[in-house]
C-alpha cells in the first residue's frame, strides 16, 4: 500500500481507471513524431529516471479515486512530497521506489507494464546506423536497471 501523508492526514494511492484517465488527460505528451506517448507512460518513464515531476504527477493521479472535495490539490500534493523529503535525506529515493512500485506491481496496471517492457526489448538495437543501434540498446539497459533500483 502506498501513501503519503499531507496536511496530517494519510492518503492511499491507487491504480485505477480513473488514474489512468486522469493521467492521460494531464499528463499525456508526445513523442518526437508528434505521436501520443500517454499520461500512464510519461509518468511511468519519469519514475524510470528519477524525474521528480513524476513524483506529483503519480500522487495527483494516485488520489484521483478521492471526491473532488477530499482530494488534495497538486500544490498541496507537492508541499507535503517537499516535506518529506526535507525531513529525510533518504525520502527521495523511498518515494520514487513507492510510486514505481505501485504502478509496476499492480495488478490493474499488469498488462500495461507488460507490454511496455515488451515493446522497449523489441528496440533494444533499432536503428539506422551502428551508433543508433548502440544508442537504444544503451537506453533499454540503462531503463532495465533503473526498474532493478526501484524494485529492490
Amino acid at each position: 500500500m502506498t501513501t503519503l501523508t499531507i496536511k496530517g492526514q494519510e492518503y492511499e494511492g491507487k491504480c485505477t481507471f480513473k488514474f489512468d484517465r486522469v493521467s492521460d488527460e494531464k499528463y499525456n505528451s508526445q513523442d518526437e513524431k508528434g505521436n501520443d506517448v500517454g499520461g500512464f507512460s510519461t509518468i511511468y518513464m519519469g519514475l524510470l529516471q528519477y524525474d521528480i515531476k513524476a513524483l506529483s504527477q503519480f500522487w495527483d493521479c494516485a488520489l484521483s479515486h478521492l471526491s473532488s472535495k477530499a482530494k488534495p490539490s497538486l500544490t498541496e500534493i507537492e508541499g507535503a512530497l517537499e516535506k518529506r523529503i526535507e525531513e529525510d535525506e533518504e525520502a527521495l529515493e523511498e518515494l520514487f521506489k513507492e510510486a514505481f512500485k505501485a504502478i509496476d506491481q499492480s495488478g490493474f496496471f499488469k498488462l500495461t507494464v507488460k507490454s511496455f517492457w515488451k515493446n522497449l526489448n523489441m528496440a533494444e538495437g533499432m536503428g539506422k546506423d551502428d551508433e543508433e543501434k548502440e544508442q537504444s540498446k544503451n537506453f533499454v539497459e540503462m531503463m532495465k536497471e533503473a526498474r532493478e533500483e526501484l524494485t529492490d
